[in-house]
């Protein structure tokens, strides 16, 4: 089968967020984010692939798939670089009840902009076995295909919430709230309390004073060189490694 007029529609509306929230769909994009999304609880509308992958060994079930050229793979794809193919796909939206804050550790994001960014903190607690993320409303869209693309794959498995951040911490605040901070105590002498949440600033601009306020203790990581910075992704993975060599 080929694409109709209006599914080509569909797909080029979900380059952008609008398009995504008005038809609650969005792209998983590339062969590793297909093969992810085919052992996920997630909805598959249709796929597209390249011609080529006309004999895949892929188990697709009863989903629709669509073959076409390799130019037009790239022309309806949000990446430059995806020749194999792309799903579009019914999103989630998980409620407050979906979450549990007494076991583990929660990561929360206050602000963070940059889709990579946001694509690489998901991959990293898919690794280090971390499920729940609260955001802020102004951090970046969980469904763009830039995060999609740089979870790599890890996207299905982390429920989300876009919260008013100091509203939702206030509803917690019997819970420890750890954020990452350049005037915080060492990470790697501190002694980490069994659960909690773990909250990351935006990129240049760190946890906001309001988010600040409400937090139980401040980490930072420390510096032998001469960098300003590290990017957030790096600094989540040093974090939550040092949380769980103890746990």
């Amino acid at each position: 089968m080929t694409l109709s007029n209006n599914q080509i529609k569909l797909i080029n509306s979900l380059h952008s967020k609008k398009g995504r929230i008005d038809n609650n769909l969005f792209l998983v994009e590339g062969e590793k984010g297909i093969r992810e999304l085919l052992d996920s609880s997630f909805k598959i509308e249709f796929i597209v692939l390249n011609r080529k992958e006309i004999q895949s060994h892929l188990n697709f079930g009863e989903t629709p798939i669509y073959y076409e050229s390799e130019s037009n793979v790239i022309k309806y794809s949000s990446l430059t670089t995806n020749e194999y193919g792309f799903a579009i796909v019914h999103s989630k939206i998980f409620a407050l009840n979906d979450f549990s804050f007494t076991l583990g550790y929660t990561v929360v994001l206050d602000g963070i902009r940059d889709p990579g960014n946001l694509g690489t903190i998901l991959r990293i607690c898919d690794w280090y076995g971390i499920n729940q993320l609260v955001c802020s409303m102004d951090t970046t869209e969980y469904y763009n295909s830039k995060v999609i693309s740089a979870s790599m794959g890890s996207f299905h498995r982390i429920k989300f919430l876009y919260v008013d951040l100091p509203e939702f911490l206030d509803q917690f605040s019997g819970i420890p709230m750890i954020g990452a901070s350049l005037d915080g105590k060492n990470v790697h002498e501190y002694e980490f309390p069994s659960n909690g949440f773990i909250v990351f600033g935006n990129e240049s601009e760190g946890i906001r004073s309001q988010v600040k306020g409400a937090l139980t203790d401040l980490v930072k990581i420390p510096s032998w060189g001469k960098a300003e910075s590290l990017n957030v992704g790096i600094s989540a993975g040093v974090i939550l490694d040092n949380i769980k060599r103890q746990y």
